[in-house]
């Protein structure tokens, strides 16, 4: 079996709910449609013009927003293969979709026209044809496949996760590229993007990728430790964090983790317990980035708390 049959049969099992009672399964592939953090800020302090990136892609979002810092290459890093699918899907659209408008009425289930709407008109199938014009390879096949198959709000309903924020003004709020002017830049530039997809465990990048990196992100990727690591969670992920950090240019940064809610102690991961955080993610190698949490972004209401990044930076005096 082919690397893209392989693909379409785990997108059929989704999209058919083939594999809806086997929870890690289902859960782990279903893709991100946006992000749920506020990229826009925490992203902002970082100067990264011809520097080396990579990222956990997710929904692809990291991508876009890395490329408006004009780095010298991206790579986007994921365990799931449909991600690269995905985001071949979004860099391609913009060759297509002229305005943040556009993007959103082609990709957005929620909030068309208004809040607590849904969109029956995405994925619509005349925009994807164009769409796909500007596609190639196995992710060319993949997508004419599944519209072939399957109608769209299918295949936007049930290939992607439900968590998807309520409505399209928490995304104007956390995304740069959804500003006209950034928007345009993409849409302008886009075949200058130096980027690459490695469908790869974030646990096996170095073994993967050889040449120095000035910054690496794993986005939530921290909230999630307790299932990579259910023995000794903290103290091995910041064993990821140093192995990572081989990859990693002097002063170079990974942002070793993005926290919603960081105040709040009820929950019961121990990447929440600040004492034990902080006794393993010491200064002055460790620091945090406070974040504003924003009215409606991952189902924010007003609070006072934050959410924040763990930052870790090298130095090899």
């Amino acid at each position: 079996m082919t690397k893209l049959e392989q693909d379409l049969q785990l997108a059929y099992a989704l999209i058919e709910e083939k594999e809806k009672y086997v929870e890690y399964y289902w859960q782990f592939y279903r893709l991100w449609p946006f992000t749920t953090i506020n990229m826009k800020e925490y992203l902002n302090p970082y100067d990264l013009e011809n520097k080396k990136c990579t990222t956990i892609q997710g929904s692809s979002d990291h991508i876009l927003e890395l490329f408006l810092k004009k780095p010298k290459k991206i790579i986007g890093v994921d365990t799931n293969p449909l991600t690269g699918h995905y985001g071949n899907l979004k860099l391609a659209s913009f060759a297509v979709l002229k305005n943040p408008k556009e993007y959103l009425d082609f990709f957005r289930w929620h909030d068309y026209p208004s809040f607590c709407k849904n969109n029956y008109k995405v994925f619509d199938k005349d925009i994807f044809q164009e769409i796909s014009k500007y596609l190639s390879g196995d992710s060319k096949s993949f997508w004419e496949e599944l519209f072939k198959k399957y109608e769209p709000v299918k295949i936007r309903t049930n290939l992607f996760k439900d968590t998807d924020e309520e409505n399209n003004q928490a995304l104007y709020q956390a995304l740069n590229y959804l500003s006209v002017e950034n928007y345009n830049y993409i849409v302008n530039n886009r075949e200058k993007m130096n980027f690459s997809f490695k469908n790869v465990d974030i646990r096996n990048f170095t073994e993967s990728v050889e040449e120095e990196q000035d910054f690496i992100t794993l986005s939530n990727l921290i909230i999630y430790a307790h299932y990579m690591y259910p023995n000794d969670t903290l103290q091995s992920y910041k064993g990821l964090i140093e192995n990572l950090s081989q990859r990693l240019s002097e002063n170079g940064k990974i942002i070793a983790g993005y926290l919603y809610d960081i105040e709040n102690e009820d929950d019961d991961r121990k990447i929440y317990k600040q004492a034990l955080r902080d006794k393993v993610f010491q200064e002055p190698e460790y620091s945090y980035q406070y974040v504003k949490r924003m009215r409606d972004l991952h189902c924010n209401q007003d609070s006072t708390n934050h959410d924040a990044t763990l930052i870790y930076t090298k130095n090899n005096k």
